[in-house]
């Protein structure tokens, strides 16, 4: 008797198979036209990516450029704009396809051991690109996209240090900070 069930269930499950994986069909006799349906579906996955400095956009790098102001001993004792020394025109690029995206720049004050140097007395220019330069410290800017939800802008930064030599100097030495950069869905 057991082997009378275990066979008919078999069986049963045999001819059930096709029925739960079968794709749409259509049988038409004589001259008829048979037409059937297929789903066709692509999943993409949202993304940003942010470039500041050398590197591919598509990429993820560790190398963290650096913007070198080293003044002259004139420029050390004088209030004005001092140009970079090196890396001082550093490209960036944001390519998203999510719409939307909020961007932010924070970083501490330039310090060498206890003297600081205010972080607000590095300029930024924009040239050369629809990507602003977010403002140090303050509130993350909207990123708006440049077709349906894709985002794609470049731009050349270029930075200046607002040197005070007369009217506020520094200790001599090396000021040092970190400034990063966020991009991020809203």
């Amino acid at each position: 008797m057991k082997k009378a069930l275990l066979l008919k269930t078999t069986l049963a499950l045999a001819l059930a198979t096709p029925l739960l994986a079968s794709a749409e069909s259509q049988l038409v006799t004589g001259t008829g036209t048979a037409n059937v349906d297929l789903n066709l579906r692509v999943v993409v996955p949202g993304f940003i990516a942010l470039k500041v400095g050398t590197g591919a956009i598509l990429g993820n790098t560790s190398t963290v450029d650096l913007v070198d102001f080293v003044l002259t001993d004139p420029q050390a004792t004088a209030d004005g704009n001092v140009a970079a020394t090196s890396g001082g025109v550093v490209p960036v690029q944001l390519l998203s396809n999510i719409g939307n995206v909020n961007f932010s720049s924070a970083g501490a004050d330039l310090s060498n051991g206890t003297e600081t140097i205010p972080l607000s007395r590095i300029a930024v220019a924009v040239g050369g690109g629809t990507l602003a330069h977010p403002t140090f410290g303050a509130a993350a800017t909207t990123v708006t996209p440049t077709s349906g939800r894709i985002i794609n802008r470049t731009s050349n930064w270029t930075y200046s240090y607002n040197h005070q030599g007369a009217t506020a100097p520094v200790g001599a030495g090396n000021y040092q900070t970190t400034v990063t950069y966020t991009a991020v869905a809203p």
